[in-house]
């Protein structure tokens, strides 16, 4: 089974599920990056808030941010 759009909430609730908080908005998107007292990623994660689903290419490009396989993502996709 391979990755598909997801509902943009369900990509959010993912994205805290991991640990990551919602930092700013800049013009349609959200960002998200973990607290400063941990980790830091190389650039926050977005979040397209113009649209209800998240397309395959945001998927792919957050999960190379996160450094996350596809594997794992559908595995923890699958808890929230």
């Amino acid at each position: 089974m391979g990755i598909k759009p997801i509902p943009r909430k369900k990509f959010v609730k993912f994205l805290k599920s991991i640990g990551l908080k919602f930092i700013r908005s800049e013009s349609s998107h959200d960002l998200y990056d973990y607290p400063e007292s941990e980790k830091k990623l190389l650039r926050p994660v977005t979040v397209d808030t113009n649209y209800n689903d998240v397309v395959l290419l945001h998927i792919h490009t957050n999960l190379q941010t996160l450094g996350m396989s596809k594997k794992e993502f559908l595995e923890k996709l699958k808890g929230v």
